[in-house]
């Protein structure tokens, strides 16, 4: 078995390889999308001359071979360029944005993981009774609830009927900590829905999976405690198949970033990205597009780190 270091260092390999296919495959879509930027950038009313020098400074005339060699040559030296609708740095322009996205996404994760994980449990440990078969039905429906309808739900109920939690970010100029914290419960809500319900799911199945080993009968009939059972035996042999699930679930709030900003009012790289697709703003888009890459090869690496560490056995 490879050791803990070479192991790492095959993850950290794969992620910059994984990064690399993204890179490419995010400029040739860029490169197909309808409509020219000059023209967006310039309007309708632009003529042919300022049309082909506006061409010309972007680098638009190059071949998409050097095009992109030049954009990756840039981005490798941590220029992200200049967006072309904002006329400024795009590293300039995402940096509050992505401070919104991931102060949600974060906040989203860290509420799903341990409910959904405890839950899980708890359900798996008491399988067959009122509970499970409560939690499983909520579950079952969860996952099938969209984004945009949990939101909706949410906005109804809490902000119309109980005239409680605020609906929409960016009610006061300079909100308080309290405020800002009670303008993420419904987008945090909303965000997380779907996600407690597939690692409720995954763990509920997991720990299910284990208890019925051959190992954990015999720790029973050796005398071990119960809670020593569950959690030096269960848990660290159920949590790796979870651990997968909770990195997918990155991806699934990435998406679910363009849906619950636009459905909130939150000012966060989901509203951007529809932004930028619309104005064919390609640095913006381009940079957009690789750093909701990144983050989920991150988290995937962090998952696979994460098994390896809970279970040896695990293969590399």
């Amino acid at each position: 078995m490879s050791t803990l270091p070479l192991f790492f260092g095959r993850r950290i390999a794969l992620l910059l390889l994984t990064l690399w296919a993204v890179s490419i495959l995010i400029f040739a879509v860029t490169q197909l999308l309808p409509g020219d930027v000059a023209t967006m950038i310039l309007g309708m009313s632009a003529t042919d001359e300022d049309l082909a020098t506006l061409r010309r400074q972007l680098g638009l005339e190059q071949p998409a071979v050097l095009q992109y060699l030049h954009w990756l040559g840039a981005l490798v030296q941590g220029d992200l360029g200049i967006s072309l609708r904002f006329q400024r740095p795009v590293a300039e322009v995402l940096r509050q944005p992505l401070l919104n996205s991931a102060i949600l996404g974060i906040a989203g994760t860290l509420f799903a993981m341990p409910l959904g994980i405890g839950l899980g449990v708890i359900s798996a440990l008491k399988r067959g009774g009122i509970f499970d078969r409560i939690v499983s039905g909520i579950s079952l429906f969860a996952a099938a609830m969209p984004e945009f309808v949990t939101g909706g739900i949410l906005i109804v109920v809490f902000s119309s009927w109980a005239a409680g939690d605020p609906a929409f970010a960016g009610g006061t100029d300079h909100p308080s900590l309290g405020q800002r914290i009670a303008e993420l419960i419904m987008p945090v809500l909303s965000l997380s829905f779907v996600i407690v319900a597939y690692i409720l799911r995954m763990t509920r199945a997991s720990v299910i999976e284990t208890l019925d080993s051959d190992f954990v009968r015999a720790a029973m009939l050796k005398g071990i405690s119960w809670p020593r059972i569950i959690f030096r035996h269960v848990l660290p042999v159920s949590l790796g198949p979870t651990l997968q699930v909770i990195a997918l679930s990155v991806g699934w709030i990435a998406s679910g970033l363009v849906v619950v900003e636009s459905l909130f009012g939150i000012s966060g790289i989901g509203r951007l990205l529809v932004f930028a697709i619309q104005n064919r703003d390609i640095p913006l888009l381009q940079t957009i597009c690789l750093i909701v890459a990144g983050v989920y090869a991150l988290a995937n690496m962090a998952a696979d780190l994460g098994q390896r560490a809970l279970d040896p056995r695990v293969a590399t």
